[in-house]
């Protein structure tokens, strides 16, 4: 058993440190103890990417986070998810979004939230929608609870383009998720990297 204390540590370092020692077993547990709830659901999205059995305990103000890597049985309602839909080849060959502000361009604030409103409602009307879109920074405000985007971004999640959005993001501006999913700094860069073509409006 690997136990790696991350109290303290800002996404990504608690899921980069936990895969780090994934990667060097074959089979066993990392332990990574974690003092927020955002963390730990990064880490968790990190064991379903890697076929871990996901496990958590809070004590106190800390969350131990338990991932255990071996020959395991496949069963979504223990925990362990089918590696299958979750693997890079998915995540490769695939055109993702980025939004990074409430608002499009510069200048005038109500025209670029005007502008942002009209460019994912545009979006959910194309023939081809987008595989993956990633919200970071203010562009988390959009997904969140209160945003005039939810209905679109839910049309575009029901015709298959996967939603995420930053949970140190969410973190930071006190935000509560409407849509789509949280998602940490490591699995960003890896999308972004595997995709074909980023589109940053």
């Amino acid at each position: 058993m690997t136990a790696i204390n991350c109290v303290g540590e800002l996404c990504p370092a608690p899921v980069i440190k936990a895969k780090k020692a994934l990667d060097a077993m074959t089979s066993g547990e990392v332990i990574v103890i974690v003092d927020n709830d955002i963390a730990a659901q990064n880490l968790e999205k990190l064991a379903k990417e890697k076929g871990c059995a996901y496990s958590v305990q809070k004590e106190d103000s800390a969350f131990h986070v338990s991932l255990q890597k071996g020959d395991i049985d496949i069963n979504e309602e223990s925990g362990i998810i089918d590696t299958d839909k979750h693997t890079k080849d998915e995540i490769s060959e695939k055109t993702i979004v980025t939004i990074t502000s409430d608002m499009m361009g510069d200048g005038d604030v109500k025209l670029g939230q005007a502008l942002i409103k009209g460019f994912i409602y545009a979006l959910s009307e194309c023939e081809r929608v987008p595989d993956v879109i990633v919200f970071y920074n203010k562009g988390a405000y959009l997904s969140s609870e209160g945003s005039e985007n939810i209905e679109d971004l839910k049309k575009l999640q029901e015709r298959g383009t996967e939603i995420f959005t930053c949970g140190a993001c969410i973190d930071f501006y006190g935000l509560k998720l409407s849509v789509g999913e949280v998602t940490d700094m490591y699995s960003i860069v890896e999308r972004l990297i595997a995709a074909d073509k980023i589109i940053r409006p």
